[in-house]
This record gives C-alpha cells, structure tokens and sequence, in this order.
C-alpha cells in the first residue's frame, strides 16, 4: 500500500506499507504549517496487489481529507478534532478501472 498526502492538489509525502499488516499499521505525516482543518489537504491510501516477477497491480484507492467523498471528509473531521490521537475507520476501496476489459471483482473494505 502507498499513502500519498498532497496539499493543493500536489503530492508533498509519500510513505509505503508493505505486507499484509500495511493496512493496520501506524503512521506519521510531517503537515504544512496553517490550521489542518482549513488546509486542503488530503490523504490517497493506494491499495495494491504485490507481485514478486513483474509490476505491482493497483486494486483501489480510499481518500481522506476535506474534499474526499463523505466517509473520507467525515474520517477527517474526527482526525482534525481529536489532535493527535490514532484514528481507524473502516473504508470501501473504490476500485481502479481495469484494462483490457477484464471481469471486475467485488469492492473491497479495509480498516484505516
């Protein structure tokens, strides 16, 4: 998995999780100065599918931040009003259109 955070629409960090516990582990961001609430910041979890011979194959993607969809924007009220305190919620992974006109799986839900 990829957590990109971007300001402004441009990527400003990029942490990677690897293996299956990535979803479940702990992480920091270093944040612009200003007040997080009234930033424009938002959080990309890319979820991926690791393959040991050739590219990693992205599933999908859950946003959080102020302009995410309802359940990212409503994550990050909580994580804006609680300070710094661990914050997980469960999120639907929305999924990435596939090439080639394969069969699309079934949405995935994971805890962040």
């Amino acid at each position: 998995m990829v957590i990109n955070l971007s300001h402004e629409g441009l990527v400003i960090r990029t942490k990677e999780m690897k293996g299956v516990s990535g979803a479940n582990t702990p992480f920091l961001f270093d944040l612009p100065p200003g007040d997080v609430t009234t930033l424009p910041l938002m959080m990309e979890f890319i979820v991926m599918q690791e393959h040991v011979y050739s590219n990693n194959t992205v599933l999908g993607r859950v946003l959080i931040g102020s302009e995410a969809p309802e359940t990212g924007r409503s994550h990050w009220r909580d994580v804006c009003s609680q300070g710094q305190v661990e914050r997980a919620r469960w999120h639907t992974v929305q999924q990435e259109p596939l090439e080639n006109n394969k069969k699309q799986s079934d949405s995935r839900t994971l805890g962040y």
